[in-house]
C-alpha cells in the first residue's frame, strides 16, 4: 500500500471517531433534558399534593367548626357562614332536613376544591350524633 492510501484510512478513522463522540454526546443530552423535564414535572406534582391536602384540611377544619356550633346552639342549623382557614375561604352550608341538620364544607384555595358533608341531630335523650362525614366531589 502505498502512503496516500494508508493516510487516507487514518483520515477515515478520525471521523469515525467524531462521529461516535457526537452521537455519544447527543444521547447524554437527551438523558440529561428527560431527567431534568422529569424532576421538574415531579415538584409541581409535589406542589399540587400539598395545596390538595392543605384544601381537605381547611375543609375538615371548617366541618368541626359547624358540628361544634351545632352541639352549643342546636337551632342555629340555618344559612351560611363564610370562613378564612390557613389561606383557604371556607363556606358552611347548613339545611334541616327531616330534624337532621346537614352540613356541608367546601374550602377553596387556587385551583383546588374540596368538600366534605355530614349530618348531625341530637336524640331524644340529647345526646349528639353525627354521621355520614364522607368528602364529596
Amino acid at each position: 500500500m502505498s502512503q496516500r492510501g494508508l493516510s487516507s484510512v487514518a483520515l477515515a478513522k478520525e471521523g469515525q471517531a467524531l462521529i461516535i463522540i457526537l452521537v455519544a454526546a447527543a444521547v447524554a443530552l437527551s438523558v440529561l433534558t428527560f431527567a431534568t423535564l422529569a424532576a421538574i414535572g415531579q415538584a409541581k406534582s409535589s406542589g399540587r399534593n400539598e395545596l390538595g391536602r392543605k384544601v381537605f384540611y381547611a375543609a375538615e377544619s371548617g366541618a368541626e367548626h359547624a358540628l361544634m356550633k351545632l352541639m352549643r346552639d342546636p337551632t342555629s342549623c340555618n344559612g351560611s357562614e363564610n370562613l378564612t382557614i390557613d389561606g383557604s375561604s371556607v363556606t358552611i352550608n347548613y339545611t334541616l332536613v327531616s330534624g337532621s341538620c346537614q352540613v356541608t364544607s367546601k374550602a377553596t384555595q387556587g385551583n383546588s376544591v374540596k368538600t366534605i358533608s355530614l349530618q348531625g341531630s341530637y336524640d331524644s335523650s340529647q345526646i349528639f350524633n353525627y354521621s355520614g362525614w364522607l368528602e364529596t366531589p
